[in-house]
C-alpha cells in the first residue's frame, strides 16, 4: 500500500505539532510570572532598603531568572516533592532562590518554592498545613505548641528533635506562617524550602516570598539580607524634599538676619537643618 508512505510521515508531523504547541496553561503560567515579577518590583531603579538594621544590597532590578542555584539548595529539591524545574529566580546572590516545578511521572503537581541558605546548621523538621478529614482537621498527632494553640489548630510539626524545633520555630517564624497558611517548610541542616502547592499565581507568589522573607530575617545567613525588592516610598521621598527645601529656607532666613545686625555685634551662626529622616523598607504589600 504506497498511500501509507504518505499517511505515516504526514501523522507523525500533526503530532509533532500539536504536542510542541504551548498551551493555555503554560501561557498563562508565564503570565503570571511577568506579573509576580512586577509585583516584586514597584520601582526598578530604586535601591534595596533592609528593614531594622539588615543589610542592603545594590541597586536592583527584581527577580533574576537564572539557570540555576547553589548545589545545597537544588538538592532541597528532593524533599519538597522533586518535579522537573521550569524557571529559577535568584532574589539574593547566593544565598536565597525561587523555583518554579513542574509535574513529572514521579511528581503530580506544579508547585513554587523559596530556597535560601540558613547561618546555622537546624534541626531537621517539616511543617505543612494540618489535613482536613471530612471537613473538619485532623487530630494534631506531630510536636506540641501547647502554649500557641492556635498555631496547634493550623500546622502539623514533625521532625525527631521537639526540643530544638520548638526553639527554631520561634514565634516570628509561627506568625510569618499563619500570615500564609498554605505554605509547607521544609528545613535541613543549612537549607531551608518554604513551598506553595498549586499553579502559579501572581499574588500568593509574593505572598510567599513575604513569609520567606520573615523566617529568613530569624535564621538567613550572611547577616540575612531582605528577599523583597521594596524601594523607597514615594511618600519618603516627599518628606526628604520638604526636609530639605526647610533646611534651605532656614539658611537664607539666617543670612538676612546677618546682614540686618549691626557691624559691632558678632555675626549670629547659621541654623543647622535637622538630618532628613533615613529610608527604611516599607510594609510588605497584603493582598
Amino acid at each position: 500500500m504506497p498511500w501509507l508512505w504518505y499517511v505515516g510521515p504526514l501523522a507523525l508531523l500533526v503530532v509533532w505539532y500539536l504536542t510542541g504547541l504551548r498551551g493555555r496553561h503554560e501561557s498563562r503560567r508565564d503570565a503570571e510570572l511577568v506579573r509576580w515579577r512586577a509585583l516584586m518590583t514597584p520601582n526598578p531603579a530604586a535601591r534595596r532598603s533592609g528593614a531594622h538594621g539588615r543589610k542592603t544590597t545594590a541597586e536592583v532590578a527584581g527577580p533574576r531568572p537564572v539557570r540555576s542555584a547553589p548545589s545545597s539548595l537544588e538538592r532541597m529539591l528532593q524533599e519538597t516533592g522533586g518535579g522537573g524545574v521550569i524557571a529559577r529566580y535568584e532574589l539574593v546572590p547566593k544565598l536565597a532562590y525561587v523555583a518554579v516545578v513542574g509535574p513529572d511521572a514521579k511528581n503530580g503537581s506544579e508547585y513554587q518554592v523559596v530556597l535560601a541558605k540558613l547561618a546555622k546548621p537546624a534541626p531537621r523538621l517539616t511543617v505543612c498545613p494540618l489535613p482536613v478529614v471530612d471537613g473538619s482537621r485532623a487530630p494534631n498527632t506531630g510536636i506540641q505548641f501547647k502554649k500557641d494553640p492556635e498555631f496547634m489548630e493550623q500546622f502539623l510539626v514533625e521532625g525527631a528533635e521537639a526540643k530544638a524545633i520548638g526553639r527554631w520555630l520561634s514565634t516570628r517564624v509561627r506568625d510569618a506562617l499563619r500570615d500564609f497558611p498554605d505554605a509547607w517548610l521544609f528545613v535541613q541542616d543549612r537549607v531551608m524550602a518554604l513551598a506553595a502547592y498549586g499553579p502559579v499565581d501572581a499574588e500568593r507568589l509574593e505572598e510567599l516570598v513575604i513569609a520567606a522573607d520573615a523566617i529568613f530575617a530569624e535564621h538567613g545567613s550572611d547577616g540575612a539580607p531582605s528577599l523583597l525588592f521594596e524601594g523607597d516610598s514615594e511618600e519618603e521621598g516627599d518628606e526628604d524634599d520638604d526636609d530639605e527645601e526647610e533646611d534651605e529656607d532656614d539658611e537664607d532666613d539666617d543670612e538676612g538676619d546677618e546682614d540686618e545686625a549691626p557691624a559691632s555685634a558678632p555675626a549670629g551662626s547659621a541654623k543647622q537643618g535637622a538630618p532628613a529622616s533615613g529610608s527604611s523598607r516599607p510594609a510588605p504589600r497584603r493582598s
